[in-house]
C-alpha cells in the first residue's frame, strides 16, 4: 500500500472555503479503484491546517490518482487558498510491520 499524509495550511479564514472546495475531489478519490481510503479532518488546534491522509493500494493507483482530471482541477482551484502544504508519502514495505505478537512481545525498552 501507499500511504499520504498531508498537513495543508489555509490562507487566514479561507479553511472553510478550501474544505468545500476539496468535496468533489474527496468524492470523485473515494471511487477510484485503486483508493482504500481517503479522508481529513480539521486540525484540533490550528484552525487554518487540514489534515488529510490517504490510502492506496499501491504506487501505481497513486499515481493514476496523480493524472486524473479531477486531481488536476482540485490542484488549480485550491491553489490560491494554500500558505502551506507538506506532503509525506509511505509505502508500506517502507515501514515495520507490527502485529499481535509485537504487542505482545515487545522488543525494547521503548515499549513498558
Amino acid at each position: 500500500m501507499k500511504f499520504i499524509t498531508g498537513w495543508l495550511t489555509c490562507r487566514q479564514g479561507t479553511r472553510e472555503e478550501f474544505l468545500l472546495a476539496m468535496e468533489p475531489h474527496v468524492a470523485s478519490t473515494r471511487n477510484e479503484p485503486g483508493c482504500v481510503f481517503f479522508e481529513y479532518h480539521r486540525h484540533k488546534d490550528d484552525e487554518d491546517v487540514v489534515v488529510l491522509i490517504e490510502g492506496f493500494r499501491d504506487a501505481e493507483a497513486h499515481e493514476i490518482h496523480r493524472r486524473t482530471p479531477h486531481m488536476i482541477a482540485m490542484q488549480a482551484d485550491v491553489r490560491r487558498l494554500l500558505a502551506k502544504l507538506s506532503i509525506i508519502e509511505t509505502r508500506s514495505d517502507d515501514v515495520a510491520r507490527y502485529d499481535l505478537d509485537f504487542i505482545a512481545n515487545p522488543p525494547g525498552p521503548y515499549c513498558p
